[in-house]
């Protein structure tokens, strides 16, 4: 019976070492365009929404309109 009994020597079995895999890149390569892509595009916009709301742009516009409402309203008067 002494026999059969197992020490703690016997009892541990070799473990298999740990290996991580390199992939071939081409997930770095998908994101690395995604963020390219998303920057692009925050640049995009933001230089858009600046060009809209540019106070220049907006006074010209508005002195542009008032003109032309005194023209019209000068034009039906005469």
């Amino acid at each position: 019976m002494p026999d059969e009994i197992n020490t703690p020597e016997q009892q541990q079995t070799p473990q298999a070492p740990v290996v991580i895999k390199q992939g071939n890149g081409l997930g770095t390569i998908v994101a690395a365009l995604i963020v390219a892509a998303a920057a692009i595009y925050a640049i995009n916009v933001w230089s858009t929404t600046r060009k809209e709301t540019a106070p220049g742009r907006n006074l010209e516009k508005g002195i542009e309109r008032i003109k032309d409402a005194a023209s019209k309203a000068a034009a039906e008067r005469q």
